[in-house]
């Protein structure tokens, strides 16, 4: 598949880039806001125009959009209508009527659609759905960073800037792969800065309900721009307990502890038993399951996204703390 990228984003150049090319892909063509800006040498000889004609190339097949998050939706819309299938960077939109306009065009054109929470591809996570520690109940998911300088676009708000829609996407889509039923916001506190427009850290609890039987399931979030970085994930359930080491970020080999109650009390209360997953590229792994999508025709699926929107988007909108 022959990819058009639009921008010389830092995501494009160290993840995406050697994910293509890993995968036997190629990317034949780089947008640029301003076509007069230098490139990063590492496209090599790769052509250079407009956003526009990228989308307009009728030697792209594919575009992948690692613009900042408010140009996510207007660009996707573009490059469907354009009649090219779409690699979109997380957040796929920043409120539910933007959402609405990106389905409706996901429609209209029929072509295929994926938001890029590379993620959902890795093994640990599969590992983490079929692990046998009973019921799961709750999780606790954190992912923070050190604060970024106040030109960068993670800050401000009105390009969808804050950790809630950088990284807090990362803790809530954790709990739509894992638990079942209908999400919703219990509560959310936020902490701020006099000297941006976005939250410093937000905390949440997320309330997933059960059937008839009364059971549900919580997430605890938080996430921050202000902590040191590191990110976490502890699942537990009525037999057991998982451990992800790096759930977001995972290295190239990633690892995991877990223990279930027929393993002892000191297991349980201990570090448990320790998993080893084998070598990958999650990234990789992300475009090579998108490629096979196109190629089989599979329709989008944006059920999840819709969940992601509606509530971060809720936790975005609600004041404050402090």
């Amino acid at each position: 598949m022959r990819f058009g990228i639009l921008g010389d984003a830092k995501i494009a150049r160290e993840r995406l880039r050697p994910a293509i090319l890993n995968a036997g892909h190629e990317v034949v063509a780089i947008g640029r806001r301003d076509e007069t800006m230098s490139l990063s040498p590492i496209w090599g000889d790769i052509p250079s125009s407009s956003y526009e004609a990228v989308l307009n190339n009728p030697n792209v097949d594919a575009v992948y959009i690692p613009l900042p998050n408010h140009l996510h939706v207007p660009y996707a819309i573009k490059a469907l209508e354009a009649g090219k299938a779409v690699l979109c960077e997380k957040p796929v939109a920043l409120s539910l009527s933007e959402f609405d306009d990106l389905q409706a065009a996901v429609q209209r054109s029929n072509q295929y659609l994926y938001d890029g929470y590379m993620v959902r591809f890795h093994p640990q996570w599969h590992w983490l759905k079929t692990l046998d520690i009973g019921t799961r109940l709750t999780m606790q998911a954190h992912f923070s960073y050190p604060p970024q300088a106040e030109g960068n676009i993670r800050n401000v708000a009105s390009w969808g800037g804050g950790p809630i829609w950088d990284i807090g996407c990362y803790c809530l889509l954790s709990a739509l792969m894992l638990f079942e039923g209908t999400p919703e916001l219990v509560s959310v506190i936020k902490s701020s800065n006099p000297h941006l427009d976005i939250e410093q850290s937000a905390s949440a609890i997320i309330k997933f309900e059960g059937d008839e039987s009364g059971i549900f399931q919580i997430l605890n979030m938080t996430c921050s721009r202000e902590m040191a970085l590191s990110q976490s994930l502890h699942l537990v359930g009525t037999q057991g307990w998982a451990k992800l080491d790096v759930p977001f970020n995972a290295p190239p080999q990633a690892t995991a502890r877990f223990a279930h109650s027929s393993h002892g009390k000191d297991q349980m209360l201990g570090l448990g038993q320790a998993v080893t997953f084998e070598p990958c590229d999650q990234y990789q792994l992300m475009v090579e399951d998108f490629v096979d999508a196109v190629d089989k025709g599979r329709r989008t699926d944006l059920s999840q996204s819709y969940h992601l929107t509606r509530l971060l988007s809720e936790m975005v909108q609600s004041p404050m703390t402090s």
